[in-house]
C-alpha cells in the first residue's frame, strides 16, 4: 500500500474514532503516529475522502459524506478501459496487469469502493495483486 492510501486510510480512522473540528486536530493526530503530513497534502486527502463540516447546534465537525457505490463504479469502469492491460483469475486471486504506474490507482479505487469478496490488494508499478477469499468469489 502506497503513502498516501495509507495516510489516508488513517485519516478515515481519525474521523470515524473523533470529533474533528479543525484540520489541524488530524494533522496533531497522524503526527503523534509518525505519519508526517503537510497541511496542503492534508486539505487535498480531506477532499478526496468527501469529508465535510456539518454544523451541529453552533459546534462544526468533520464526518465522511458517504459517495454512491454508482460514482465510484463509473470512476473505475472509465478507468479500467483506458488503463486495463490484462485480467486473469488464479485460484482465490485476480491479476490485473495495467499501464506502467497506475496498478497503485487501481489498488485505491478498489479500496474505495468496498467489495465484500476482496480481501485485500498488493500493487506494484503495473501489476496488482487482489486477493478473494475463494476461488468461487475471485
Amino acid at each position: 500500500m502506497n503513502r498516501k492510501v495509507s495516510r489516508q486510510l488513517l485519516i478515515r480512522l481519525v474521523i470515524c474514532e473523533n470529533t474533528i473540528h479543525t484540520q489541524h486536530e488530524p494533522q496533531e493526530k497522524l503526527n503523534d503516529t509518525c505519519v508526517h503530513v503537510t497541511q496542503a497534502s492534508l486539505s487535498r486527502d480531506m477532499k478526496e475522502l468527501y469529508l465535510a463540516k456539518v454544523n451541529d447546534n453552533g459546534t462544526p465537525y468533520y464526518v465522511i459524506l458517504s459517495v454512491s457505490l454508482s460514482h465510484w463504479e463509473n470512476r473505475l469502469r472509465l478507468y479500467m478501459e483506458a488503463a486495463l492491460v490484462m485480467l486473469q483469475v488464479v485460484q482465490n486471486h485476480i491479476i490485473l496487469k495495467t499501464l506502467p504506474g497506475l496498478a497503485q490507482s487501481f489498488g485505491s479505487f478498489l479500496a474505495s469502493i468496498e467489495i465484500a469478496e476482496l480481501v485485500g490488494t498488493v500493487c506494484g508499478v503495473d501489476t496488482c495483486l487482489i486477493i478473494c477469499e475463494d476461488h468461487e468469489k475471485a
